[in-house]
């Protein structure tokens, strides 16, 4: 009865499997290496996507700038009708005036170097983005992979424990077996089926995970290719690293930029201090209409054309507010140089942890390796003697979770390795 029961379980557990498995092949898969991820991550990312709106605004603001050193023109024009005493009149008129900023303290100079420099700024912010996402992005393929390779061996290990628990069930039959030793079997079998359930969902949940990184539509889902093997690199020594990364990545150089950005902002407080001498110019032209006077009938009209141009000159005397925002300028300037220090402390920081972090990846890669090979080794040992009736059951199922928990130690810390090489090559801008 209990056997029934218990098969009954595993049943429910293969159906839920199956169940599962058809949902996956119900979506659409795209199979996608690590670099089209990364590739379609620069395009399509939405955050990616807002840094790249950002340049384009950069952009507008360099055009912008551009027109400040143009100059201003209006028109104008109109139709008045007068009534005074006994006389009506019609009058039109039209003009066109223009002005133009002949010096400014370079206030628009600056602003226009100023503008050309937030772009180049912007351009390294949509690297910087990307940069960051490909973290992401690395972390969610290589989990995808370690748990692919961890169902692999899940499989064989249910595969084992199946034909343990059919042997044993025939052993008990005939009573060779303790019952006891036979429910530890199903157990066993029961775990194994339920380790690969818990596996296949993970899987999904990281698929989902990746999918919404690289912004993919519902309904879409990620099948992954092996990486390259590059677990034999050779490390480049720690200050080789990091000359790389620091010339490579963004963030050094955007933050030197917020200091230059602010330097802009001195200078253009400052201008408020000079003088600004303008061009100005105009032309107007008035037709007096048809008038009618009622006391004598006699009829009058006329025009007149008249143009002007102009220097003005404005030299400010006393500016209170100018004084307030040269100095916080120069606070910003300040506090823009400080943050920039902090930067290259961070950076290098960041860069010199995942160094050591990759190197100690490696280390305990190569060390759980060996560890898991043996306990394989071991537990396929006691297979052998669990089917000869040297080891009892308990021993057996021993050897099996410590080659279980080797194995997932072993698998942990060899993506772990190949996630942290990854980063270190999207560090130093290796493709």
């Amino acid at each position: 009865m209990k056997h029934e029961r218990i098969t009954m379980r595993g049943t429910v557990i293969l159906a839920v499997l199956l169940a599962v498995g058809g949902v996956c092949r119900a979506q659409d898969t795209v199979r996608m290496s690590l670099d089209d991820c990364l590739r379609y991550a620069y395009d399509h990312n939405l955050t990616v996507q807002t840094a790249q709106l950002n340049r384009e605004s950069a952009e507008a603001s360099v055009s912008n700038a551009k027109w400040n050193f143009a100059p201003s023109m209006s028109a104008s024009a109109g139709e008045n009708m007068n009534i005074q005493g006994g006389g009506t009149s019609f009058n039109t008129s039209a003009g066109v005036n223009a002005n133009m900023t002949l010096f400014s303290g370079l206030a628009n100079l600056r602003t226009l170097q100023q503008s050309k420099l937030s772009l180049k700024q912007s351009e390294l912010k949509v690297k910087q983005s990307q940069n960051n996402i490909a973290g992401q992005i690395i972390q969610a393929y290589m989990t995808i992979l370690m748990n692919q390779e961890r169902l692999t061996y899940q499989r064989d290990v249910l595969k084992t424990s199946e034909e343990q628990m059919n042997e044993g069930e025939v052993k008990y039959n005939v009573g060779k077996l303790l019952e006891s030793d036979y429910m530890l079997l199903q157990a066993n079998y029961q775990s194994a089926l339920g380790n690969i359930e818990n596996t296949r969902l993970t899987i999904e949940n990281n698929r989902l995970e990746l999918r919404n990184l690289l912004c993919l539509e519902n309904g879409q889902t990620v099948g992954v290719t092996e990486v390259g093997d590059n677990e034999n690199m050779q490390l480049l020594s720690m200050e080789e690293v990091i000359r790389a990364a620091e010339s490579n990545m963004p963030d050094l150089e955007i933050s030197q930029m917020n200091v230059d950005l602010a330097k802009y902002n001195v200078k253009i407080a400052k201008s408020a201090y000079s003088p600004t001498l303008g061009l100005n110019g105009g032309a107007n032209y008035y037709l007096g209409g048809t008038q009618l006077d009622q006391t004598s009938g006699t009829m009058v009209s006329g025009g007149n054309f008249s143009g002007t141009v102009g220097l003005n000159l404005n030299i400010p005397l006393l500016r209170g507010n100018s004084i307030t925002q040269v100095k916080q300028s120069k606070i910003n300037l300040r506090q823009a140089e400080l943050q920039h220090d902090q930067t290259a402390q961070e950076l290098r920081k960041t860069i010199e942890a995942q160094y050591i972090a990759t190197a100690q990846a490696k280390n305990q890669y190569r060390s759980s390796q060996l560890l898991k090979e043996a306990y394989q080794s071991n537990y396929n040992v006691y297979r052998l003697k669990y089917e000869n009736g040297a080891v009892t059951t308990v021993d057996l199922l021993t050897q099996q979770d410590r080659f279980l928990s080797a194995l997932n130690d072993y698998l942990q810390n060899k993506y772990t390795y190949l996630m942290d090489l990854k980063v270190l090559d999207i560090y130093m801008g290796r493709e």
